[in-house]
């Protein structure tokens, strides 16, 4: 079986002639207050509660709920059912005029409020409403590792969280799929077992719909900037395995989207498509 991704165009760059390019990702965040008039299919990318948000657009000011689900500024995210009905009011607020997205990604509570199975009797309401009006939209959760909340930590971050995560989605009846963030999962670890990690994701990849990548540069790993050769501090070896391995997890012949979260140069973004091509992935 072949290993199939429909790249999202990220950032707005400018990608090879020879990818195929049919979706874009627009940032749904709670200090945005309006998506634009788009021209191309989407994905939006939710609140993902990393830093302090302001709270104040006539979109987000409206939920009460939603604005004073925060602390220190940070949003809480799943904090009740109420929340999850406001929130999906707010992506109807915030998609407007526009056709429905294709994806809408969502992203994990903190455990200091929240567990596996308080969020996905939660996210059923919001699911529910979505469902009810954007009736071909597909709903993503994104795994999270790193934030300036203090208090608790992402629900859904290491490998480990996948296995009680996806029993959760099958007990709960719900249509959720995963949007794997791979270097957000090796950020859990001090030391990763790049490999091994992916063979472990392979038993759970009929429930994943996308999947992120991107690199680490400098002293600092300063993270969405640089290519593979920086994320594994140029040992060809262990980015061969890695792509070997990341290739071998999802050759299932099932085509996920794939967003390569790039913020560095534009030949940060064609080296790591290089990269993926030599692997044999495809584009379609």
């Amino acid at each position: 079986m072949s290993t199939l991704f429909k790249m999202v165009r990220y950032n707005r760059k400018k990608y090879p002639d020879h990818i195929p390019i049919s979706i874009e990702e627009v940032a749904g965040n709670f200090d945005k207050s309006s998506i634009g008039t788009l021209t191309m299919p989407y994905s939006l990318h939710t609140e993902y509660s990393y830093a302090k948000r302001n709270f104040n657009t006539d979109i987000v000011s409206k939920y009460d709920e939603i604005v004073k689900s925060q602390k220190s500024g940070i949003p809480q995210l799943w904090k009740s059912v109420n929340w999850a009905k406001q929130f999906a009011d707010f992506v109807f607020d915030l998609v407007g005029d526009n056709d429905p997205p294709d994806v809408i990604e969502i992203h994990p509570p903190f455990d200091d409020y929240s567990d596996i199975n308080k969020f996905i009797e939660c996210y059923k309401y919001f699911e529910i409403k979505i469902n009810k009006r954007f009736k071909n939209t597909e709903i993503q959760i994104e795994n999270r590792t790193g934030s300036m909340y203090h208090g608790g930590k992402f629900i859904l971050s290491s490998i480990n969280d996948f296995d009680s995560f996806t029993n959760a989605i099958e007990k709960g009846k719900v249509k959720l799929k995963i949007a794997c963030d791979v270097p957000q999962i090796y950020t859990v670890y001090d030391e990763p077992d790049y490999v091994g990690i992916l063979k472990e994701l392979k038993q759970y990849r009929d429930y994943i719909g996308g999947v992120h990548l991107w690199g680490k540069r400098g002293s600092k790993r300063i993270a969405h900037h640089g290519d593979l050769n920086d994320y594994f501090i140029n040992n060809d070896e262990i980015k061969q395995d890695f792509l070997k391995a990341f290739n071998n997890t999802f050759n299932d012949g099932i085509v996920r989207n794939l967003v390569l979260e790039v913020n560095s140069d534009v030949n940060d973004l064609y080296s790591i498509i290089e990269d993926l091509e030599s692997a044999k992935i495809k584009f379609v």
